[in-house]
């Protein structure tokens, strides 16, 4: 016989196995669960008998056991139990909170790793370029602008020397004479 044919043949074999032993399972889970469903109803129906000929309802059975297992009533119980729901609500809230804000600080993180994007440009170096050339245009404004003579109160007499420094002509040669004043128009 040929290797592949009886490989395919024993998985074809044990898959048969497989399907009717898990079909007897389904089968026999199917037989429990309808067998234990009698027995319990069965067995609740006895001990309702036993209470009942005792004098003891299913209520009152209820607040005994929980009167020995805890030592309180089913009322103080519930008491308990509502202010213990009502502390974890507002713990979970808290909780909640305090995650929304963790997994937002972490989404933002991330997104910074994954795609860091352009760093944003500072503003600042922009204000400091203005402000400089706004000092220079001010610097260049003051530095044309024609300087005041002093003018002549009559308090100083012709008896000072005058300065005889050779000064330039029109034409770019240079005179002793001292320019007339009432001639240079600027």
């Amino acid at each position: 016989m040929d290797e592949v044919k009886a490989m395919s043949r024993a998985g074809e074999n044990v898959g048969r196995a497989v399907g009717t032993g898990v079909k007897g399972a389904r089968h026999g889970a199917v037989k429990a669960r309808t067998v234990g469903s009698k027995v319990s109803r069965q067995a609740a129906a006895l001990a309702e008998q036993e209470l009942a000929a005792r004098g003891i309802s299913t209520d009152d059975l209820q607040e005994r056991i929980a009167q020995r297992a805890t030592g309180m009533s089913r009322k103080e119980l519930a008491k308990r139990g509502k202010k213990a729901r009502k502390a974890w609500d507002k713990r979970t809230a808290k909780q909640r909170k305090q995650l929304a804000k963790s997994a937002e600080a972490a989404r933002k993180e991330l997104a910074g790793r994954i795609d860091p994007g352009k760093p944003k440009r500072r503003k600042w170096p922009w204000a400091l370029l203005v402000l400089t050339g706004l000092a220079a245009a001010a610097a260049a404004a003051l530095s044309r602008r024609p300087e005041e003579l002093p003018l002549d109160d009559g308090q100083f007499s012709g008896s000072e020397p005058q300065d005889h420094s050779p000064t330039s002509t029109e034409n770019g040669q240079v005179s002793d004479k001292q320019p007339h004043q009432g001639s240079q128009n600027h």
